[in-house]
C-alpha cells in the first residue's frame, strides 16, 4: 500500500509541476533563447499619429486600443518611410505591452482613405 502511496503523490506532484511550468515558465526563460525559438508574438492594429524621420532612425507614434506606442526604426529606415504615412492603419508584431518597442515586424499596413 505504502508503494501506491508513493506512486501516486509523485503522480500529482508531476502533473502539478507541469502545469506551473506550462503557465509561468514561457514568460521567465523566452528573453533568454535565440531569436529562433522565442514564443510568437501577438498582432496589433494601431493608428498612425505621427512619423519623424531623423538621418539614422525613423520615429512612428502608433495609437493602439491599449494605448499609445513609439516604434523606432534604425535599418530599412527609407523603406518604413515610404511605407508608412500619418493616418494609416498598421498592424505591427509585439512581444510585449512595452510603451517603447525597437524594430517591431510590420505585418501589413492599410492606407486611409
Amino acid at each position: 500500500m505504502r508503494g501506491w502511496t508513493i506512486l501516486i503523490v509523485t503522480l500529482l506532484v508531476g502533473a502539478g509541476l507541469g502545469a506551473a511550468g506550462t503557465i509561468y515558465l514561457p514568460s521567465m526563460v523566452d528573453p533568454y533563447l535565440p531569436k529562433e525559438l522565442r514564443i510568437r508574438a501577438r498582432v496589433v492594429e494601431g493608428q498612425v499619429l505621427n512619423k519623424q524621420r531623423e538621418p539614422n532612425r525613423l520615429l512612428v507614434k502608433i495609437q493602439l486600443e491599449q494605448g499609445v506606442i513609439l516604434a523606432t526604426y534604425t535599418k530599412r529606415v527609407a523603406e518604413v518611410d515610404l511605407l508608412v504615412e500619418p493616418g494609416d492603419t498598421i498592424a505591427l508584431e509585439l512581444r510585449s505591452g512595452e510603451p517603447v518597442v525597437d524594430e517591431p515586424p510590420i505585418e501589413r499596413v492599410k492606407r486611409k482613405k
